[in-house]
């Protein structure tokens, strides 16, 4: 999955090495509220609360539809590159944010795995963070929900080796 890169986002002599997108966690809030609303509508509905019933039916057939298009959108139009002179992200369909760091300013990457709870972690994807050297005057670069991190920041780590 590879999204259409904006005139000017990369420079002339500028060649992507690797990209990766956003993982398919990025659904699991629609899908979290749309179970809930669920649980409501069958509560009400049985409980003769028919007017929260409509609530709960007007919740499911209008606001989970928008937050899965609004995941799609996400995940179809954000990316981090990492390109032969800097790391960029790419986040969102509107408003696009893009934000890069050279790679000659990058001090530290890592990546924080989604958070446990009580063993079972919640979400599928990983945050990758590109922190830059303290004097460098730049901010630090973060991108959450990432797949493939790892293998991403293998890949940094490299580039960043042979810099």
């Amino acid at each position: 999955m590879a999204t259409r890169l904006a005139p000017g986002t990369l420079q002339p002599a500028e060649w992507v090495r690797a990209r990766t997108g956003l993982h398919r966690a990025v659904y699991y809030p629609a899908l979290v509220i749309a179970v809930l609303w669920a649980v409501v509508f069958v509560w009400a509905a049985v409980g003769g609360l028919w007017l929260v019933a409509l609530l709960a039916a007007c919740v499911m057939c209008v606001l989970v539809p928008a937050l899965v298009l609004w995941a799609r959108l996400r995940r179809r139009t954000s990316e981090v590159l990492l390109t032969d002179q800097r790391l960029i992200a790419l986040q969102g369909p509107y408003p696009r944010h893009v934000s890069s760091l050279p790679l000659t300013v990058i001090d530290q990457v890592h990546v924080r795995e989604a958070r446990r709870f009580f063993g079972f972690r919640l979400g599928a994807g990983a945050t990758l963070y590109a922190i830059p050297f303290r004097d460098a005057g730049v901010s630090p670069l973060e991108m959450h929900d990432l797949v493939d991190a790892h293998a991403f920041v293998q890949k940094v780590t490299s580039a960043l080796a042979g810099r």
